[in-house]
């Protein structure tokens, strides 16, 4: 299960990298018109934030907190950040040896969090008039 987890996850990864190409500046930071939204940005700050954390929490074994490492909201560092805590966080994966069930607990939690914010940008990109990458399976 650890395994498809894994290969999953690794699929939703690359697919926000194909979601913030067809995201300008504008879009980013653009908000529906329904109670409690956020703007894409917001969404992508939360998942490179909590991909850092979970990475570290993977090699800790234990979850270490929330931090996000994304100063700046525009395009080119929501594109780096993207790409580099994608890679920061299968990195982590990569390097557990002795898998316990806090490590399996913490790679289900950071794979529920991906997809759910999926969801929720699915929702968002065709509200503003944008449809979602192909690799987006569940668009």
């Amino acid at each position: 299960m650890r395994n498809t987890i894994i290969l999953n996850l690794r699929q939703r990864l690359a697919s926000y990298n194909d979601v913030i190409k067809i995201l300008d500046d504008s879009s980013l930071n653009a908000r529906l018109a329904v109670a409690k939204n956020k703007s894409a940005a917001e969404h992508l700050w939360c998942l490179i934030g909590a991909r850092e954390s979970y990475a570290r929490a993977l090699l800790a074994g234990e979850w270490q907190g929330f931090n996000c490492s994304l100063k700046v909201f525009d395009h080119e560092n929501f594109a780096a950040a993207l790409k580099q805590s994608s890679e920061q966080l299968l990195t982590a994966i990569e390097q557990i040896n002795d898998w316990q069930p806090e490590h399996d607990a913490l790679l289900a939690a950071i794979a529920e969090h991906e997809v759910m914010h999926e969801g929720q940008l699915i929702r968002h990109l065709y509200g503003l008039g944008l449809d979602p990458p192909h690799s987006w399976r569940w668009a």
